[in-house]
């Protein structure tokens, strides 16, 4: 037998009791644990391995339960609040986007106004208007992105301080 077939063996041995296998497979199984004692042992042990442990109860302390259950309600607090915070921001964009296109379209009208009345070339003064009401918001995106804050470590840290509270 090749060390490949042992492989298998193996394989099979571990799926066995946890999935559906082929009739192919099985029979396969069933002829090289006849003929390969190494495997067949292998086999009875991973059988009264898996019986042992489905024997045997495993219970958790209450204090592993509380801090699970606290671990699990912060998680819980957080993904609610990241939700909430994506459809205000979902809303406050549309609602920006709209008045931005709006207000663009008012102020390039003004720029035009502005140019004619003065006698100003439109190709300077339009875009340069334009330019002065998007120079404050790149101003600002450049410094959210140099300094980013971390909402999450907040919440995370306020929920573990309270939690250790609780626990003195």
């Amino acid at each position: 037998m090749s060390n490949h077939d042992h492989e298998r063996a193996l394989e099979l041995i571990a799926r066995h009791g946890t999935e559906d296998l082929a009739a192919a497979d099985v029979g396969w199984l069933e002829s090289h644990l006849a003929a390969c004692e190494a495997c067949a042992q292998y086999a009875n042990d991973f059988d009264t391995t898996g019986r042992l442990l489905r024997a045997t109860a495993v219970t958790a302390s209450p204090a592993l339960v509380a801090s699970t259950q606290a671990r699990v309600r912060a998680r819980a607090m957080l993904l609610h609040e990241q939700r909430s915070r994506m459809v205000l921001i979902a809303i406050s964009f549309c609602l920006g986007a709209m008045s931005s296109a709006v207000s663009a379209w008012l102020w390039w009208r003004f720029g035009a106004w502005v140019a004619g009345r003065f006698g100003l070339s439109p190709a300077i003064v339009q875009p340069g208007i334009m330019l002065a009401l998007v120079w404050p918001a790149i101003v600002i995106a450049g410094l959210m992105l140099a300094f980013p804050h971390p909402v999450e470590g907040h919440l995370m840290a306020a929920l573990a301080r309270g939690r250790e509270g609780e626990n003195q």
